[in-house]
């Protein structure tokens, strides 16, 4: 992981779906080719040049990625990967990186012509951050797809956003303009290097920022993709910047925020949540943290108050070290998060409205905005980079001057993506979320799915991940319900090895546990193929050994997951049915 001397560097690898921005290779290397290897005759920079030629640019023989994480040796242009991993051993992907225009670059990884799958994929990115998305391509990459990921216009992959001060043509290579002149660029790559041998399908994977390019691409290029795996999508940016700037505002007025002499506030908070929503009476499945029912829970604490019975036991007084209770303002800056964010209200109402609501399950995800730190600079950079404002919420009448100037932001840049080009879109797509998103809130992907037509989309499928955090770039055990079902930040356990076949039992790399194979085969079998209803995510008690703790079926809408009986961590104990 690189390391950044930034306080913010934390904050922002979360803030929209930051998934691994370390970036780096698992356990290998890319080196230039020496000698022939078998599949990668054609790994050679005459076999690109046309493509070169036609679309400008030039071939890079080096990234411009600090020196603790350049993968690169030697300055022939074109680059083959070798792995030192043990348990991989795949020397003929072919490694290229283009300079596009200006300052955008895309890298794309080619297996040999023997072990291509004739798919082609875009991986997406994570948050403001720079740089390609080489652990995802690579986890792809090793099952014979053609991989490709942009650099969204710059190579700061700290998270934060400097680089966009004063300069929106970065930011508008961030929005979408990288991804759109990347995007034919690599299929000409493609077709170059496997002599124009046509693929069965391109293919979009991302999460949160990455989601929302997916679904911003198809509204440059409809031709784009043929399907598309979209994670807790950050379509809404243009109001959910505001709404996380409100966030930090009242973590600084009220207490509600992480300080090193009380690191476990949220911890308390969640805790309690879970403790009188995740059991029999809301979901029958006691004690494995998950809520399924967010909305009864919020009206249990909202019908409860800040002073009700649900906080009993956490009362402060003089009795009470702070750090083992939730004062009053607390409580009453806990539920105007859950009361203030809601859906769109008619104009000229309270702009309060920013964003969609926030999801009482991803109490815990609000860890990282609320950290003392972070908050001294978090909730400014937005404003301060992307709209030249030096203004927060509240500073200026309750975020109507930020919500009009991040509106008339978008309207330059046009980095808000549109759900509802998902009804008529010629591609089919899956789109995910994770329950316990405490930074894209589920809520505001339930708007996008019913925006894109809900479920009288038939080329639409919508899944819900209980308990999962956002994009899930974290490991997956303990008490936590299953969430790895193969979309970017959810594929990577140990580097992405446990996707290989028969490294575990049973397989994952198939159309019950993987979202991507499951979307290939609703994509090419055509018309008359029926949209995936089930997923079975997995967790693992031991990655290093790729140990299955538990499974468990994850529903499409409109149905949902539930418990029958029997052992909570089998597949068999549980079952969809009608919400």
């Amino acid at each position: 992981m690189v390391r950044h001397s930034s306080p913010l560097a934390g904050a922002f690898t979360a803030l929209l779906g930051l998934v691994n921005l370390a970036h780096a290779f698992p356990n290998g290397m890319i080196r230039p080719r020496q000698t022939p290897i078998p599949g990668l005759e054609r790994c050679t920079s005459s076999t690109f040049d046309a493509v070169v030629a036609e679309f400008g640019g030039s071939l890079a023989p080096r990234s411009p990625y600090t020196s603790n994480t350049e993968p690169y040796s030697g300055n022939d242009a074109v680059l083959v990967w070798a792995t030192r991993n043990t348990a991989i051993n795949i020397p003929d992907i072919c490694g290229v990186r283009i300079a596009v225009t200006g300052n955008v670059a895309f890298e794309i990884y080619l297996p040999s012509p023997q072990r291509w799958n004739r798919r082609f994929l875009t991986v997406g990115n994570g948050g403001f951050a720079g740089r390609t998305s080489r652990v995802d391509m690579f986890s792809r990459a090793v099952h014979g797809w053609a991989v490709m990921s942009t650099n969204v216009g710059h190579e700061d992959a700290s998270g934060g956003m400097s680089w966009a001060a004063n300069n929106e043509s970065l930011q508008i290579d961030w929005a979408w303009k990288a991804m759109a002149s990347s995007v034919p660029y690599a299929k000409a790559i493609v077709a170059a290097y496997y002599q124009n041998v046509s693929a069965v399908g391109n293919y979009y994977s991302g999460c949160s920022t990455g989601g929302r390019q997916g679904i911003r691409q198809v509204e440059v290029d409809a031709n784009s993709f043929d399907g598309m795996l979209i994670g807790a999508p950050a379509w809404n940016v243009r109001s959910a910047m505001p709404v996380l700037s409100r966030i930090g505002w009242l973590g600084q007025t009220s207490g509600l925020k992480i300080s090193p002499t009380d690191t476990l506030l949220l911890q308390r908070i969640y805790n309690r949540v879970y403790e009188r929503c995740n059991v029999i009476g809301f979901d029958n499945t006691a004690n494995d943290g998950a809520i399924r029912d967010s909305v009864a829970c919020l009206d249990l604490f909202r019908q409860s108050g800040v002073s009700g019975p649900v906080w009993s036991g956490l009362d402060c007084d003089n009795n009470s070290p702070a750090a083992n209770c939730v004062t009053l303002s607390q409580r009453q800056a806990f539920m105007t998060l859950l009361e203030e964010f809601k859906a769109p209200k008619a104009p000229g109402e309270d702009p309060s409205y920013a964003g969609d609501g926030f999801d009482i399950s991803g109490i815990k995800g609000l860890t990282t905005f609320l950290t003392q730190q972070s908050l001294t600079d978090f909730d400014q950079q937005f404003s301060r980079y992307f709209l030249n404002e030096t203004i927060v919420w509240d500073s200026d009448e309750n975020g109507t001057r930020l919500i009009t100037r991040s509106e008339e932001w978008d309207a330059r840049v046009r980095a808000n993506a549109d759900p509802a080009i998902l009804r008529g879109w010629r591609g089919k797509t899956i789109l995910y979320t994770g329950t316990a998103d405490g930074t894209v809130s589920s809520l505001g992907t339930r708007r996008a799915f019913n925006l894109a037509g809900g479920t009288s989309n038939t080329k639409l499928a919508y899944f819900e991940l209980p308990g999962m955090p956002h994009c899930a770039d974290s490991g997956n055990g303990g008490e936590n319900p299953p969430w790895y079902i193969g979309g970017v930040g959810i594929s990577l356990a140990n580097g992405g090895t446990w996707f290989m076949p028969n490294t575990t039992t049973p397989p994952l790399n198939n159309t019950e546990h993987d979202a991507l194979v499951a979307l290939t085969e609703w994509v090419e079998g055509g018309p008359g193929e029926a949209a995936p209803t089930k997923l079975t995510a997995t967790a693992f008690s031991n990655l290093a050994s790729y140990t299955i703790s538990k499974r468990r079926p994850i529903c499409a809408a409109p149905k949902r997951q539930n418990y029958n009986a029997g052992d909570i961590n089998s597949p068999e104990s549980w079952s969809c049915v009608a919400a």
